[in-house]
């Protein structure tokens, strides 16, 4: 005896609504199955039903990465727009602690002198779950107070852009076109100045 195969495991939602599309159109006025159960019309609203929340989800999917780039540029903004007022402060207030306090800000310890900082080691860029986004860390050593991030496209002379400033020894890049090829480097800063940039390390943007 034969039996109907069922041929919907493992197959994408938009293939299993076309599949259900089409065994509505193979029952529909079929003499073979005069009552079939579920109808015709039941099986359209099903398939209909997965279509649309598909869409859905997708055009949720996509909203969600858009929310999450504007959030990180945000950040990034907000960054530097406290790097700037602490700017300020520092030149208005000629270096008294106690004015500088009432700005809002706390005072900084006075650095100890560490020479001239090495530039970071171990760059690692890996990509993230989301499209055009990658994780970076990296390793420094005592004295960076913040860190740079460059990003440059591939070509064969290599021309970076600043596309973040960090205090933490790792962060989060997005904004890439996935697909296409980038390079790397960090520098570490500190009282003495900039330190060297790191090695350059590659990344196809997931």
């Amino acid at each position: 005896m034969a039996y109907a195969k069922l041929g919907i495991s493992n197959i994408t939602v938009p293939a299993k609504a076309l599949y259900l599309r089409r065994l509505a159109a193979g029952v529909t006025n079929n003499p073979n199955f005069p009552a079939a159960s579920p109808t015709p019309a039941e099986l359209i609203a099903q398939a209909e039903g997965l279509e649309t929340l598909y869409n859905e989800a997708h055009a949720a999917r996509l909203a969600s990465k858009s929310k999450t780039s504007e959030l990180d540029l945000f950040s990034a903004a907000a960054d530097l727009l406290v790097a700037n007022l602490a700017s300020y402060v520092d030149s208005a207030s000629k270096g008294d602690a106690q004015i500088i306090e009432t700005s809002g800000f706390a005072v900084r310890s006075t650095p100890t002198p560490v020479g001239e900082l090495p530039a970071p080691t171990d760059l690692q860029v890996v990509p993230s779950e989301h499209a055009g986004s990658a994780d970076v860390k990296w390793k420094s050593s005592r004295g960076a107070v913040s860190f740079t991030i460059e990003r440059a496209e591939d070509a064969p002379v290599l021309e970076y852009d600043v596309i973040g400033n960090c205090t933490q020894k790792q962060t989060s890049l997005n904004s890439m076109v996935s697909g296409k090829k980038y390079w790397f480097r960090v520098a570490a800063i500190g009282a003495a100045g900039q330190s060297a940039w790191s090695d350059p390390v590659p990344l196809f943007a997931p």
